[in-house]
């Protein structure tokens, strides 16, 4: 059985209102319908993976129409995460449509309970799946809805420690990582927050460079520049990293762009030598 924990949701609820007046008669009584407008990833993390899902509601009908609650779950390869509702509905006006985002988060303990069905397929199967409930004195149906998606196994880009350049007079110091996209799809590094660690002492470090792009397997030298390194500072870490028994740390947080959202990649390199 499939525990999960850590879910939060928080529906929003919109109405879109079109243009132009319903022509006066006898009401037109049409049952609503409901569609899945939007269901995607959004970030990736090694802890949780962010969704997000919208509902499209029409009120067909000509006169305005209000909705009890909409019931709602997310499945994972079939297996149900969990369930819950949502009863903030708004009264829709005849003809016009009122929208539902529901954000959620699964996360990776879950997603890794599922290993076996994830090796064959190569990728997770999310569902998100409800129904809809016309307030009961207009006579309609419950409306149910459901869409599945397809996202590939994120992995975690690759990162290794690919040498210094530094000098003190310039009071420049680069630290240079080499970044591999282990993943089947491309990915985009929009900004890194890092930091070099030296004898017990921590130095920020900034992300000189605009967006890298990577392809699938590719790899791209990413330079670190150190921020505000005095000139007696600066020349202290380059003799130390110089040293054959030097040791240091080099960790942060990577920040991509995929076509399944952000995906945020702590990395920690610890190096002996030189």
């Amino acid at each position: 059985m499939v525990h999960f924990k850590h879910i939060i949701v928080w529906p929003i609820v919109s109405i879109f209102i079109i243009a132009g007046c319903a022509s006066k008669g006898p009401p037109v009584m049409k049952p609503p319908t409901v569609q899945v407008n939007q269901f995607n990833s959004t970030v990736i993390t090694p802890q949780v993976v962010k969704f997000q899902a919208v509902i499209r509601i029409h009120n067909r009908g000509s006169e305005a129409l209000d909705f009890e609650r909409v019931d709602y779950a997310v499945d994972l390869f079939n297996q149900e995460l969990f369930a819950s509702s949502f009863d903030g509905m708004h009264r829709t006006k005849g003809r016009k449509f009122q929208t539902v985002t529901f954000p959620f988060q699964i996360a990776m303990k879950d997603i890794l309970d599922q290993m076996i069905a994830i090796l064959a397929e190569d990728s997770m199967q999310v569902t998100f799946r409800g129904i809809v409930y016309p307030d009961r004195t207009s006579g309609y149906s419950p409306v149910p809805f459901e869409s599945t998606i397809s996202i590939p196994v994120p992995k975690i880009p690759k990162v290794d420690f690919a040498g210094t350049e530094g000098v003190p007079l310039s009071e420049l110091f680069i630290v240079k990582l080499r970044i591999n996209n282990t993943n089947s799809f491309p990915i985009s590094i929009n900004s890194i927050d890092s930091f070099l660690e030296l004898n017990q002492v921590r130095y920020q470090l900034l992300h000189t460079e605009q967006s890298t792009d990577l392809e699938s397997d590719a790899w791209e030298i990413i330079s670190l520049q150190m921020e505000n390194t005095p000139g007696k500072t600066l020349s202290l870490i380059l003799n130390t990293l110089q040293s054959s028994e030097a040791e240091f740390r080099v960790g942060g947080t990577i920040e991509c762009r995929s076509p399944y959202g952000w995906i945020v990649i702590p990395f920690d390199i610890l190096r002996g030598s030189q």
